[in-house]
């Protein structure tokens, strides 16, 4: 069995990527029996759930990895960058003049559902296939995880979503019927997957070598307690990080440098992460976040470029080594990479001359050619520091100060950073959200934290950007960035437009609401 990389197989003859949410076979069936059959052993069986994987980062550069991208670019970490290429579908986004009917909202809700439908279709036949029981405890928690993931993408991007929670329901003319659930129905069926996910999945340690990469109970127990964050259930949301970091399966990497090193996906603090790797027999199957995230002076197409902003919150903590390994600057040496010593950030083409190092590939590892959907190298979903940010973001909110300061002691400790155990109050509550922005920054969480996380009860979003937002009054009013301020060919004033009312959610797909027959509704503004 191959390590869960992207080029895992679908079931060839069973699965399609349409854009009919009905037509997700390749061939009409001609009986139940048909299926019984096929999910009559493990290795079909096991096939189906590598399928489901293909889901999680989408099976091409636009399905859903770029509109995460996207979700970057309109927060106060990323510029939308490429300024050589006019793409209001793209920059529209990013500014806040949203277009609803954007092919990337579009495709990433639709991967999502199809994702989802692979997940029924496992989570049915298998559990009554007649295969080795741990096998089938195995692929069910698999699935029920993947549900879980993918409906909890959706309900942080779109609000209340269609809970389709049968493969049978997708062969059902009623499905155009289907309402919108409740945020509150969503994240209760999320979270009785991920329940059912922990008692059917190994841990992390019981996998062999080549099956990492396949989720796992850890991987369960930290979607779970992200979950629980997002729900503000402070207490259980402590309880299952705390869970996840006293269980012996997640360590912190000593070098804040190695967690995006190439071959090192799964390393100790990864939870869950895809790989990428370069095969040019098949499409598709490594990374993308070099090129479209790569400056337009090193072969990439300059889009998500990183904030003077963000660079300053780096400066003001005294944290060069997350920032080294974060922030490409035009004119200066990459680190980590000794063939590059003056990078060429292009900003006459990029607005703030400025690429992130996570997702750079070093020159000498570089494959030829260096295209888009043939880069090693691994995206990570969740690791150990954000679960440890977790777990004290929880533990502050849950009247637990000093599990709060002792976890946040853990995560700058790595990076040489002394922590004020004297904290208190919102200080302290400050404090663990600047340090997710340091730790997480340009790992696509930013946008979702600073949506769900309120100040008197007004989610911080609406502090930042808007026309009286701390970020826009930033670059408007005291940056002298000598890129960001010369370059205005991507306004100044990114994010001016964004409306509180509105933009806390993104607009459902038109196309899916037609489909429903006005079933679905759309989100207020749109």
């Amino acid at each position: 069995m191959k390590k869960i990389v992207l080029f895992l197989l679908v079931i060839a003859t069973m699965f399609v990527t349409s854009c009919d949410k009905e037509e997700f076979l390749d061939q009409p069936l001609y009986g139940r029996q048909t299926l019984d059959d096929f999910f009559a052993n493990s290795e079909n069986s096991e096939f189906v759930i590598n399928g489901i994987y293909r889901k999680v980062n989408g099976e091409s550069w636009w399905q859903v990895n770029f509109q995460r991208q996207i979700n970057e670019m309109a927060s106060d970490d990323n510029w939308a960058g490429n300024t050589a290429q006019p793409r209001p579908d793209i920059t529209g986004i990013a500014e806040y003049n949203v277009f609803p009917g954007s092919t990337y909202f579009n495709s990433f809700w639709e991967s999502h559902y199809i994702g989802i439908t692979r997940a029924n279709l496992a989570l049915e036949q298998i559990s009554v296939a007649d295969i080795d029981e741990d096998k089938k405890a195995q692929f069910i928690g698999e699935a029920s995880f993947l549900r879980a993931f993918f409906y909890f993408d959706l309900v942080r991007n779109f609000g209340g979503v269609p809970i389709v929670s049968s493969y049978q329901e997708i062969l059902d003319p009623s499905i155009n019927d289907k309402k919108r659930a409740s945020v509150e129905d969503v994240y209760a069926f999320i979270e009785t997957d991920l329940k059912d996910a922990i008692k059917g999945l190994p841990r992390k340690s019981e996998y062999p070598p080549a099956d990492l990469g396949r989720a796992t109970k850890g991987a369960a127990q930290s979607l779970l307690a992200k979950v629980y964050l997002y729900q503000e259930k402070w207490g259980l949301a402590q309880s299952m990080s705390n869970t996840v970091m006293e269980s012996g399966e997640f360590r912190l990497e000593p070098d804040f440098a190695d967690l995006y090193r190439i071959g090192n996906a799964h390393g100790m603090e990864s939870i869950f992460a895809i790989e990428f790797i370069n095969n040019p027999t098949f499409r598709e199957i490594g990374g993308q976040y070099s090129i479209t995230n790569g400056s337009r002076g090193d072969r990439g197409w300059g889009w998500g470029a990183p904030t003077s902003d963000l660079e300053n919150a780096f400066l003001s903590e005294g944290d060069d080594i997350r920032l080294r390994s974060t922030i490409i600057k035009h004119g200066e040496p990459v680190f980590g990479d000794p063939a590059v010593t003056e990078f060429d950030g292009k900003p006459t083409e990029n607005k703030p001359g400025r690429t992130n190092r996570k997702y750079y590939t070093p020159v000498g590892e570089r494959p030829e050619p260096y295209s888009r959907g043939q880069i090693p190298g691994q995206y990570i979903h969740i690791r150990l520091a954000d679960v440890i940010l977790i777990n004290a973001e929880a533990a502050y909110f849950n009247n637990d100060p000093t599990t709060a300061k002792n976890s946040l002691k853990l995560v700058r400790d790595r990076v040489n950073l002394t922590t004020n155990m004297s904290l208190s109050g919102t200080a302290l509550r400050d404090a663990i959200w600047k340090e997710r922005r340091l730790e997480l920054a340009l790992e696509q969480h930013r946008l979702y934290d600073i949506r769900r996380q309120k100040i008197n009860g007004v989610p911080r979003i609406a502090l930042i950007l808007g026309p009286s937002g701390s970020f826009v009054k930033y670059n408007t009013e005291i940056s002298t960035d000598p890129f960001e301020t010369t370059n205005l060919n991507e306004p100044q004033n990114s994010g001016t437009l964004f409306d509180p009312n509105i933009h806390m959610l993104w607009p459902i797909p038109p196309e899916e609401i037609q489909l429903s027959r006005g079933n679905i509704v759309q989100n207020p503004g749109y």
